[in-house]
């Protein structure tokens, strides 16, 4: 995965202090956070959480209580038009007229903007491998074709940003992986940000360089995913199960360790679970050897983007 420099002439969104509130109710509080070129960020949550009312705020569906969402420096608040230029989305499902091809669909949309040319229609036609199926009836498309079709309307004015609630919605485990490698080559060929909501951490995970994490319309977090078939980065190092010979000498021996701490210890399953840092996994077993600890086997506890959903919102279930 392409790596981010982390710089301002890299941002393409940026949500400032976003508010929407209706009577007494706050759905979005005072929510921060950026999007940067070349990158796919997931906006995770549980249900409730606000994200399809962030999304809406963002692309001008609904007004914003307070703050200001940026894209590339305009201000969607005070210069609509300026910002909403770089915006490429799909909100809930795409509409299509279902007795029109592909391609006449695509061309409805062409009359509709300013400098589509017939050479960029091929291009987001490639980009997501609708081009044997452009002259077919979008009636026969299937929802995973519709929703390709959809990105490539959304792809046409060359837009900085790309935004999608729920992409994956309705689509079959083959659709699914199908969207997300495609979305992966959007973000690497076009260069663009993406912003993508998702209920399917699994999918988030695999697909997304980032997520952010709001509950009850509050930022909780962001997560750097380490690269797109990773689990997420743990900063404060890994996680080890040593399957030993004797668990309660192994334990001993640990404890004199100032690198390691331990995390659990199954004396029945003859097992001692560490948390250390990679370059301390050298000193571990040379210790053990020297005590007499006989090492079988030495097994990494990943963290999920799962996992650590959980502990970020208390066990709050998705949508």
């Amino acid at each position: 995965m392409n790596q981010v420099e982390n710089n301002k002439d890299n941002i393409i969104l940026t949500v400032d202090q976003l508010t929407k509130k209706i009577g007494q109710q706050t759905l979005v509080d005072q929510l921060s956070f950026q999007a940067r070129k070349g990158e796919i960020v997931g906006l995770l949550g549980p249900n409730g959480a606000g994200k399809t009312t962030t999304i809406r705020m963002i692309v001008g569906l609904i007004k914003m209580t307070s703050g200001d969402v940026f894209i590339q420096g305009k201000s969607i608040r005070s210069q609509f038009t300026e910002a909403i230029r770089h915006v490429g989305a799909i909100v809930e499902n795409p509409e299509f007229y279902s007795y029109m091809t592909g391609l006449d669909n695509l061309k409805q949309y062409q009359r509709m903007s300013e400098g589509v040319t017939e050479e960029r229609m091929q291009q987001v036609v490639k980009l997501v491998g609708l081009t044997e199926a452009m002259n077919k009836k979008v009636k026969a498309y299937s929802l995973g074709m519709r929703q390709r079709l959809g990105i490539a309307q959304a792809l046409l004015h060359n837009p900085s940003i790309l935004i999608l609630d729920e992409p994956t919605n309705g689509l079959d485990p083959a659709g699914i992986r199908e969207m997300r490698d495609y979305l992966k080559q959007i973000a690497a060929v076009e260069g663009i940000a993406i912003l993508v909501s998702s209920h399917l951490l699994s999918e988030m995970e695999l697909m997304c360089s980032r997520v952010v994490v709001i509950q009850q319309g509050k930022y909780v977090t962001e997560q750097l995913l380490a690269d797109s078939a990773s689990p997420i980065s743990n900063n404060e190092g890994v996680t080890l199960m040593f399957i030993v010979d004797n668990a309660q000498l192994a334990a001993s021996v640990m404890q004199t360790l100032a690198v390691v701490q331990i995390v659990n210890v199954n004396v029945e399953a003859q097992s001692i679970i560490l948390q250390t840092k990679n370059e301390a996994v050298p000193s571990i077993v040379r210790a053990f050897s020297e005590q007499g600890v006989g090492l079988y086997r030495i097994i990494e506890e990943k963290q999920t983007l799962e996992d650590e959903f959980l502990k970020w919102t208390g066990g709050g279930q998705i949508v």
